[in-house]
């Protein structure tokens, strides 16, 4: 027997959502990642064996379709969606899941930061933005994100264009004010941050990014549901 054995519909959904990995693979779709490249990039973590096989899962559950090379959420995957959001809540308003050194990937938040651009608030022109996290190995330490109002693309090679801003930071301030912990002015004024280049740029750069989609205010701004009392009813049974 692969699953729980119970009747009860949180079990038999956990069947389906609960191995690891899979709500994450959810999450990436959610967020627009359609390849299992983009996927991967989201999840740089994930063996790719493991994504093949549940998102061979979530197909064979009616919960991903694929098209080509494409995959997209049918509407019981986009269905999902709340149950992905009120995770996030649980997380962001309680002490349960702390964030730790592990939970610090520079690959992860680059990509999340590439991805969450409000292209309208770029300047005209095309700008890189050099990100260095100054406590991570080489290889993963370097970042470029090239900015336009047409394309914004993360890469992990400098190409030689000209650079027009430096964030220098440790990984856990950067992800800190990614979730909406630190203003733009508290990470600047946080000891070994530096921020340098175009002077003018320096005082956009922070309207750019649309942040973490489920920073504290971000969940404030979405009324969470009211929760059903599952002991209803438990005095009648326990009398019985």
């Amino acid at each position: 027997m692969n699953g729980f054995g119970q009747f009860c519909a949180v079990a038999r959904a956990l069947d389906v959502v609960g191995e690891r990995w899979t709500l994450l693979i959810v999450r990436e779709l959610l967020s627009g990642s359609d390849t299992f490249g983009e996927i991967r990039r989201g999840l740089p973590r994930i063996p790719p064996a493991t994504l093949a096989s549940r998102l061979r899962t979530l197909r064979g559950a009616g919960l991903v379709a694929v098209s080509g090379r494409r995959y997209q959420l049918t509407d019981s995957g986009v269905a999902l969606a709340p149950i992905v959001r009120e995770l996030a809540r649980w997380t962001m308003t309680t002490d349960s899941a702390a964030l730790t050194e592990d939970d610090l990937d520079t690959a992860a938040l680059t990509w999340d930061m590439q991805r969450r651009v409000d292209l309208s608030a770029l300047p005209e022109r095309t700008v890189v933005l050099a990100l260095d996290f100054t406590d991570r190995p080489p290889r993963d330490r370097h970042f470029w994100l090239h900015l336009s109002k047409t394309s914004v693309n993360l890469c992990r090679q400098d190409t030689g264009a000209p650079v027009d801003l430096w964030l220098a930071a440790a990984t856990a301030e950067i992800t800190r004010w990614w979730l909406g912990d630190l203003t733009w002015s508290q990470l600047q004024q946080h000891p070994g941050v530096t921020v340098h280049g175009d002077r003018a740029l320096q005082r956009q750069v922070h309207r750019w990014f649309l942040r973490y989609a489920f920073t504290r205010e971000a969940l404030a701004r979405t009324p969470q549901p009211g929760a059903d009392c599952l002991s209803a009813g438990s005095t009648d049974l326990a009398s019985r």
